[in-house]
C-alpha cells in the first residue's frame, strides 16, 4: 500500500527511503521497530503531507510532542 500521512500536531524528523536494519539489538526502537540507515531527512510539522511508497522503510525521530498524524492507506 501507499501511505498518505497528514501531520496533525507536533513535529518530527521524517526519514525515507532508507535501508531497514537486518540486525536486531540495541538499535531497535522501544516500539519494536528497527532503525533505518541512509535515505533523506525532512522536518515535518502540522499541516505537512508525506507520501510513503509501498514497502519503503521509514521512521520518525527527534519527535516534538504531542506528535499526532493521520495515515490513509491506498492500494
Amino acid at each position: 500500500w501507499t501511505g498518505v500521512v497528514v501531520i496533525m500536531s507536533g513535529a518530527a524528523t521524517f526519514i525515507t527511503p532508507g535501508a531497514a536494519s537486518t540486525v536486531r539489538g540495541p538499535r531497535d526502537t522501544p516500539e519494536g521497530g528497527s532503525l533505518i540507515g541512509g535515505g533523506e531527512s525532512h522536518r515535518v510539522s502540522k499541516g505537512d503531507v508525506v507520501i510513503i511508497p509501498p514497502n519503503a522503510p521509514h521512521m520518525y525521530k527527534n519527535i516534538e510532542e504531542p506528535f499526532r498524524y493521520l495515515v490513509i492507506q491506498t492500494p
